[in-house]
C-alpha cells in the first residue's frame, strides 16, 4: 500500500519547520505575522518522529527473525538507516564548515570536538551540532540503535521499545542529571516514537469505516489547528504528544481508510522533506544578503520558500538519491 497521505504530511511537516525559521521576514512592526502563524512551526519536528516510528514499525512488522539470523537482519537494517541518513546530512555538515569557518573547525580543540559530536550523533551540553538541525537526527539515531536492539526481541520487539522509552521517560522525572545523553534518552520527545508504532500496530489490526474514517480524521486535523494556531493552550507534554500523533493517524486514515490519492506535487514536497529540512538554513544565509521592508517581505518570504524547494529537490535528485542507489547497490541491502 503506497503512504500518500503521509508522504504528504511528511511534506508538511518540513515546510513548517521552513516557515518557521524564516518567519522574522513576516513579522512586522505594527503585526507580527510570522509569529502568528508560523510561532510553532517547529511542531514539525515531533510529526516527524511520530512518522519514523510508524515506518520503522511498519516496513519491518513482517519480518520473521529466526534465532541464526538476528545478526545478519540488525546488520542490514543498520545500513540501510546509515545510507539513509548519512551521506547528506555529512555532506551538508561538512558545508556549513565551509560557509562558516573552514579549516578553524580543525585547528581548534573545541570546535573539532563539536564536529565529532554532530558526526557520531552525541548531543552536547555546550553546543548544538554543527550543522544545528542535526539535533533531531541524534533523536532519530537514537532511536533507529534501540530499534535495532529491539530485533533480538523478535516478535516482542514492539514491547520492548515501548517499556524501554517508557520507562527513561518515567526515570527522567525521579532522576535529573545534568548531561546531554541523559536528558536525551529520558526526554518526552522519545514518547513519539512510541506513538508511531502504536498506530501502526492499531491500523494493522483494526478496520475503520469510511464514516467513521471522515469523522476521526477531521476531528484530528481540527485538534491540531486549533492548537497550532493558539486557539487553545496545550500545557501537558502528553496531550501535546497526543494532539500531534492525532494529526499523523488522521492523515493515515486518508491511506487506510478514505483511499485518498493524494496531490502529486505534495507528495513530491514528501519526497525531497529530508533535503528540505536540512538545506533550508543555508537558504536563509544565502538570502541574508538582501534587505526588504514593508509588504515587498511578503513576496521575498515567499521567494525564499520557493528557492529552498528548488535546492531541496536538486538535492534530493542529484545527490540523495544516486548516492543512496550507489551504497545499496555496493553493500548489497
Amino acid at each position: 500500500m503506497k503512504l500518500n497521505n503521509l508522504q504528504i504530511l511528511r511534506g508538511i511537516s518540513a515546510l513548517l519547520v521552513c516557515c518557521f525559521h524564516f518567519r522574522e521576514d513576516i513579522n512586522f512592526s505594527n503585526f507580527k505575522a510570522g509569529d502568528a502563524l508560523f510561532k510553532n512551526g517547529s511542531i514539525g519536528v515531533p510529526i516527524f518522529f511520530v512518522i519514523s516510528g510508524f515506518i520503522m514499525n511498519y516496513t519491518t512488522r513482517k519480518l520473521r527473525i529466526q534465532k541464526n539470523t538476528v545478526y545478519s537482519e540488525i546488520i542490514v537494517f543498520i545500513k540501510k538507516r546509515a545510507i539513509r541518513i548519512l551521506p547528506l546530512y555529512y555532506l551538508l555538515t561538512f558545508l556549513w564548515i565551509a560557509v562558516g569557518g573552514g579549516l578553524i573547525y580543525f585547528q581548534d580543540k573545541a570546535l573539532l570536538s563539536r564536529l565529532m559530536h554532530s558526526l557520531l550523533f552525541l548531543p552536547q551540553k555546550s553546543a548544538p551540532p554543527v550543522l544545528f538541525l542535526g539535533w533531531s537526527l541524534n533523536y532519530e539515531i537514537f532511536f533507529y540503535i534501540v530499534f535495532g536492539i529491539s530485533l533480538f526481541f523478535k516478535q516482542k520487539r514492539s514491547l520492548f521499545i515501548t517499556l524501554f522509552f517508557i520507562f527513561f521517560y518515567i526515570l527522567g522525572h525521579f532522576l535529573t542529571i545534568d548531561n546531554p545523553f541523559w536528558m536525551m534518552i529520558t526526554s518526552s520527545l522519545n514518547i513519539y516514537f512510541i506513538m508511531g508504532i502504536l498506530l501502526s500496530i492499531f491500523l494493522s489490526k483494526v478496520d475503520i469505516s469510511k464514516t467513521t474514517a471522515l469523522l476521526l480524521s477531521s476531528s484530528g486535523i481540527i485538534l491540531f489547528f486549533l492548537f497550532f494556531f493558539n486557539f487553545i493552550n496545550l500545557k501537558s507534554e502528553l496531550i501535546i504528544v497526543g494532539t500531534v500523533s492525532g494529526l499523523v493517524f488522521s492523515f493515515l486514515l486518508g491511506d487506510y481508510s478514505l483511499k485518498i490519492k493524494g496531490n502529486k506535487f505534495l507528495i513530491f514536497l514528501g519526497d525531497i522533506s529530508y533535503s528540505l529540512y536540512l538545506s533550508h538554513p543555508f537558504v536563509e544565509v544565502f538570502f541574508r544578503r538582501f534587505k526588504t521592508d514593508g509588504l515587498y517581505t511578503i513576496p521575498f518570504f515567499t521567494l525564499k520558500i520557493i528557492f529552498a524547494i528548488g535546492v531541496a529537490a536538486f538535492l534530493y535528485y542529484f545527490i540523495e538519491k544516486k548516492v543512496t542507489y550507489y551504497l545499496k547497490t555496493k553493500l548489497k541491502v
